[in-house]
């Protein structure tokens, strides 16, 4: 994940990668401890609106 941007731009279908929103909901699956296709499922549902 690069730098975090400081406003969310709500690209459509899905947000950018470096959308404060989506560092949020990163920050908090990287408690689970997530590895491989779990982790991309989860990086890729953070994305969604």
């Amino acid at each position: 994940m690069g730098k975090v941007k400081k406003k969310c731009c709500r690209s459509k279908p899905k947000r950018c990668s470096n959308c404060p929103v989506v560092a949020q909901r990163l920050s908090k699956i990287a408690d689970r401890g997530l590895k491989g296709k779990e982790l991309a499922r989860a990086v890729k549902q953070a994305r969604i609106f």
